[in-house]
């Protein structure tokens, strides 16, 4: 059954109103039912202009819309629901999360905004450098990234060294992992899912704590199996920042918008056993985000 929403109640929006430009429409599509994403459209709903007015479905129920064609704006909740409004939508505009850059990269660009759950790298690097004092980190990647003017800037301003290392048919996963642990004072991985995935993640954890050098990871659950910290976007997170581009979009419905954006908004997870275990000390999380306030734009 397709659900109605409005930031005022949900009872007003049962109502029959039609999409205008003072009351627009804006689909929000689901790839599944699960509590990530009714957590990030809650919040969405709250911090949205109160003139908005929501209908929320599954791709299913997407496909079968007859009124879908009248709304111009959109939003997609995961890799499913992004291709559902790519295929029937191509002309309105649509904000599509809970997407990596990888899978962003998938898409048709025209009218597509990724809101990305990747951390922007700059991010990634203070948070390792603040979280432990640590002079280098380590990252393993298919092909290198060249650095930005921020990345390098952060880089300098906090004296801190990140080194890449490559995998490939000739170098394989574990051997260069214990390369990079034996040079670096901490593994960073990064959203990569040929890299870090379920069939890796195990053995990534135990080589690193076997070398007692902390993983920092782009996920909470990787945290959870025993990496040490994690800067992620929470559904409230992700939720926030889709409202805000919601937001300027129907403020100024002719200005430009980026072609993604990464995390604006994020959260951190950390495994105080873990820190126990290599004898590790946390900072306080005010703190840290305090330190890290400092390096935003």
């Amino acid at each position: 059954m397709i659900r109605w929403y409005r930031s005022i109640t949900i009872f007003l929006a049962l109502l029959p109103l039609a999409a205008t430009a003072d009351n627009p429409e804006i689909v929000i599509v689901k790839s599944s039912d699960n509590s990530y994403f009714d957590q990030s459209i809650e919040t969405l709903i709250n911090e949205v202009d109160r003139a908005a007015r929501f209908k929320v479905v599954s791709t299913e129920e997407f496909a079968d819309l007859d009124s879908a064609a009248q709304a111009r704006l959109f939003v997609a909740l995961g890799l499913p629901a992004a291709r559902a409004v790519e295929a029937a939508a191509r002309n309105a505009t649509s904000f599509n999360a809970y997407l990596t850059y990888e899978q962003y990269l998938e898409l048709e660009p025209a009218n597509q905004v990724g809101v990305l759950l990747d951390q922007p790298l700059y991010r990634y690097l203070a948070f390792c450098r603040i979280l432990l004092a640590m002079d280098s980190v380590g990252t393993i990647v298919e092909q290198a990234v060249d650095l930005d003017r921020r990345e390098t800037r952060v880089l300098k301003d906090l004296d801190f060294s990140f080194n890449q290392y490559r995998v490939d048919e000739n170098n394989k996963l574990l051997p260069v992992l214990r390369r990079l642990l034996q040079q670096n004072d901490a593994l960073l991985m990064l959203p990569r899912k040929a890299i870090f995935n379920r069939q890796t993640l195990k053995g990534v954890l135990l080589t690193s704590y076997r070398f007692r050098k902390p993983a920092i990871s782009y996920s909470p659950a990787h945290v959870k199996a025993g990496a040490l910290a994690s800067i992620y976007s929470s559904p409230d997170d992700i939720g926030r920042h889709l409202a805000a581009l919601i937001n300027r979009r129907l403020r100024q419905p002719e200005s430009r918008l980026p072609a993604y954006e990464f995390a604006r908004f994020y959260t951190i997870a950390t495994n105080t056993r873990v820190a126990r275990a290599l004898e590790l000390e946390l900072p306080d999380e005010r703190e840290l985000r305090a330190r890290m306030e400092l390096i935003e734009p």
